[in-house]
């Protein structure tokens, strides 16, 4: 597999276009594959393949360095950013935080990964609360700045991050993101990976000394240099027409693709990869964005009242106890009319809730357990989570449900 990073969730149409052509090439049978994290995979490839593969994506100007491992992961950006109007432009400001933490020496030997997401609006569609260091843009005094949030991370045992600052300016920001890394790299644990990450830290110093750590860190590194001034924009003319173009499990086939690139072509149009296996079409008017979402390709994706998101559980990950895209599917034919507007749903193949079930609406963990002497597959229900947007983990509610079980479990909460 090769998990190739798409910075902001932006791709330009001839992006679009070659991620097509290599799957048709190299994958004709499997699918692209959207991540939680404006990522995309290629999954099935032979080792002969990757070489390849790494090739032709480089010369998209594409990588997949970084996409994996105990490294720097890659920063995500709300799509609303730089997009519609009162959400400034945050790309260039996570351009600026990669090329700084890129260039530390020890930032392809951290402890863990590391996770940076970057919010564009007050809600924090980039799910803040579920970052390593995450930071949601907001106005002060008429200058843009941010609420900045640390040390949250998922996993079998998840904990939602903490608030470092209620205002931080926009200057502080790169700054901020090396004492992170800088005080991780010196304190995570590196004996034990299931309590390695940066919140592990926290957790072990306490919430205040951690803080003041990390803030003593980055009068530091503030010290050390001058920092460029970091200026937000918002968009001078915003596109406020918006459509999600919901991709089941995931999966984006390669004609759908070769559609996108011909949007992503279009200036009339802004195309964003989202954090929730959609993809987000933005226009200035609703007619040009009925227009564009009407190709022949994109009528799968169609437009869906709830999220409903799934990890590749058994298909491709070997962690997975459990298949999960087949309830996923149950889920939206059987409730995905009854699910509230923006519901989240995720199903996960494993206590380590890849799909973020520990923040979801309704989440789903799955287990392995017996009945009747035979060995089944099955998956506990939490519900009450706050999408990453709070600080809320869901909480437990049913355990191991078989899969009709769950659907029951759900339609009788809605």
């Amino acid at each position: 597999m090769q998990r190739v990073k798409v910075p902001g969730g932006a791709l330009t149409g001839d992006q679009w276009r070659g991620l097509a052509e290599i799957v048709r090439r190299f994958t004709p049978d499997t699918p692209l594959h959207l991540t939680t994290r404006q990522d995309l995979e290629i999954h099935d490839l032979s080792d002969v393949q990757v070489p390849a593969v790494q090739h032709r994506l480089a010369t998209l100007g594409l990588t997949s360095v970084g996409a994996c491992g105990d490294t720097l992961r890659n920063l995500t950006v709300c799509p609303c950013s730089g997009v519609r109007a009162g959400c400034p432009d945050l790309l260039p400001l996570a351009q600026q935080i990669r090329r700084e933490l890129e260039a530390y020496r020890g930032i392809f030997s951290l402890p863990r990964k590391f996770k940076i997401s970057l919010s564009a609006c007050r809600e924090g569609c980039a799910k803040p609360w579920i970052n390593d260091l995450a930071f949601v843009a907001q106005r002060r005094g008429g200058a843009w700045g941010f609420r900045a949030i640390v040390a949250g991370s998922l996993g079998a045992r998840p904990a939602t991050g903490v608030e470092l600052t209620d205002f931080l300016e926009a200057c502080d920001a790169a700054p901020l993101a090396l004492a992170a890394v800088r005080l991780f790299e010196a304190h995570g644990d590196r004996s034990n990976r299931a309590k390695a990450r940066l919140r592990h830290v926290r957790e072990r110093l306490g919430d205040e000394a951690f803080l003041a750590m990390l803030r003593d860190e980055l009068a530091k590194v503030k010290s050390e240099r001058n920092w460029p001034v970091a200026l937000l924009r918002e968009p001078a003319e915003p596109f406020e027409a918006h459509a999600s173009l919901g991709l089941p499990n995931g999966d984006l086939l390669p004609d759908a693709a070769d559609e996108l690139g011909a949007l992503a072509d279009d200036p009339r149009l802004r195309i964003r990869v989202g954090l929730d296996h959609r993809v987000a079409v933005f226009a200035r008017d609703e007619r040009t964005l009925r227009e564009a979402i009407a190709r022949p390709a994109l009528a799968l994706p169609a437009e869906q009242r709830a999220v409903i998101l799934a990890c590749p559980g058994t298909r491709w990950c070997s962690r997975a106890l459990v298949e999960t895209n087949a309830l996923a599917e149950r889920i939206r034919r059987e409730l995905g009319s009854r699910l509230p507007a923006g519901a989240m749903v995720c199903v996960s193949g494993c206590p380590n809730g890849c799909a973020h079930t520990a923040v979801a609406d309704f989440g789903l963990s799955g287990v392995a357990t017996t009945r009747d002497g035979q060995r089944i597959e099955a998956f506990n229900l939490l519900t009450g989570g706050g999408r990453g947007r709070t600080a809320a983990l869901a909480q437990p509610a049913e355990s191991k449900l078989t899969g009709d079980e769950v659907l029951r479990a759900i339609a009788a909460r809605l």
